[in-house]
């Protein structure tokens, strides 16, 4: 009996010990044959990323690389163009104004040249370059605020993608030892079945479940090459391929806490400091400065101009070789155009309003969401524990009776054990997850490592 089980044990240990990095569990893709010339290419592009891997780092390293980050610049850059663009109406303008012409002038016809420098600018205009100034201020005030929300959602996708990796990881552990044990179990059928003692029915049963931890685990195993490969492409870097991560120090978050806060004062606090709201707030402040603006579409306005040069084929006699004016425009009819701005403002103020109270019933969801699991995380923990305790004491206890020779089952003791280190891991990423994404709603920079305003620290 026991040579048997000192027989058997080995393999156990070769599954058990088993690990997988990248360069492992890539043999599962389909290899592809490659000319010496395109392997250096493939070479030289391969981007290199630290191995181990550290969350900190490319929290650092990779806030600011998105896809939405370099819309969101391009979103900037577009705004400084319109406010440069709607202030050129209105300010200097200085160009050569030319002209070949005749005319009649006392019933004879005389050239009428001209060749001169022209400056001229509008001197008032009733606040309408104002309030279409200020309109395009609070605009690209909004798309910063975009942009650092959209740069705090990279790192809060990046947090996401790094734990589900290790997830992967411990996952595949679990799913590995199930297999080996499984296989034990098989082989040990095979042999009493050989000797008659087991029929055919129970080697296929054994054999059935054989097979399907193994696909199991092969399922575990290719998780691992997928969450590797949507990390590196929430990084940016589709070619690259993680390979060891190491495991981030979370125990920051262990000073957090919801016990003095309620539901009210945090959807409160929301309410005031979550990005898109401002943004959206800003956005409609902007469209107010708009419907001021649309207001005075009709209204006059007073400018000055200057020319200098040759304003006339005759300067000596006529107009001489310069002239200044003070001129205003009074529209008295503009076929309906201010009453069109007024309702395309308004329409787009109504818009923003509602797309404001659709937000703000999302974001009460979202926080109340958050606040309920934050409430139930102590609860969840000693559920956890309390697995974690039996595992343990099962596999001391397993132990003992295989040490005595008894009958056990002490692989399915370890997959315990190694489900209870899982569900641990898996409840502090959680714990994790549920305080940034708080963070993110708030405005707050995620980090693994909260500054001194963050909510709800405990001293």
């Amino acid at each position: 009996m026991s040579n048997k089980r000192a027989k058997l044990f080995p393999v156990i240990a070769l599954f058990l010990s088993a690990t997988v990095s990248y360069s492992a569990i890539s043999k599962a893709e389909i290899p592809t044959e490659k000319t010496p010339e395109q392997a250096v290419v493939q070479e030289i592009q391969k981007p290199n990323l630290p191995n181990p891997l550290d969350l900190t780092t490319l929290l650092a390293s990779f806030a600011h690389t998105s896809p939405e980050i370099s819309m969101q610049l391009a979103n900037i850059d577009l705004a400084k163009a319109n406010l440069d663009g709607n202030q050129v109406d209105n300010g200097w303008q200085a160009n050569i104004e030319g002209r070949l012409g005749r005319r009649d002038y006392a019933e004879e016809s005389q050239p009428h040249n001209l060749l001169a420098l022209h400056v001229g600018k509008v001197l008032y205009d009733f606040d309408r370059s104002e309030t279409l100034l200020q309109a395009d201020q609070t605009r690209l005030a909004q798309q910063s605020v975009l942009l650092e929300m959209y740069e705090n959602k990279q790192r809060l996708n990046v947090v996401k993608a790094y734990f589900n990796v290790l997830l992967a990881d411990f996952q595949y552990r679990i799913d590995n030892e199930g297999m080996a044990i499984e296989y034990v179990s098989f082989d040990k059928v095979k042999d009493r079945h050989a000797i008659g003692q087991l029929s055919d029915v129970d080697l296929l049963e054994s054999e059935q479940r054989y097979e399907a931890a193994l696909v199991k685990r092969m399922k575990a195993e290719q998780m691992q090459l997928q969450t590797r490969i949507e990390l590196a492409n929430v990084l940016g870097l589709p070619d690259a391929r993680p390979d060891e991560l190491s495991f981030p120090a979370l125990n920051s978050f262990n000073s957090r806490s919801v016990k003095e806060l309620s539901l009210q004062d945090l959807q409160k606090q929301v309410m005031q400091k979550n990005p898109q709201l401002v943004a959206l707030q800003q956005a409609q402040q902007a469209q107010l400065f708009m419907a001021q603006n649309a207001q005075k579409t009709s209204s006059p306005s007073l400018r000055a101009d200057a020319w200098v040069g040759q304003l006339s084929s005759y300067p000596e006699i006529r107009e001489g070789n310069w002239k200044a004016t003070l001129s205003v425009d009074v529209p008295l009819y503009d076929g309906g155009a201010k009453n069109s701005a007024m309702a395309k403002s308004q329409a787009e103020l109504n818009k923003i309003k509602a797309q404001t109270q659709q937000l703000e019933q999302s974001l009460r969801t979202q926080v109340s969401e958050i606040y309920f699991q934050l409430k139930l995380l102590d609860a969840d923990k000693k559920q956890r524990r309390a697995f974690g305790d039996y595992a343990d004491l099962y596999l001391d206890y397993s132990r003992a009776l295989y040490e005595n020779e008894s009958s056990t089952d002490l692989g399915d003791a370890m997959v315990r054990l190694s489900e209870a280190n899982y569900k641990m891991v898996e409840w502090r990423f959680k714990q994790a997850l549920l305080w940034l994404q708080l963070d993110y709603l708030l405005g707050e920079k995620i980090a693994l490592t909260p500054v001194e305003t963050t909510l709800a620290q405990t001293k």
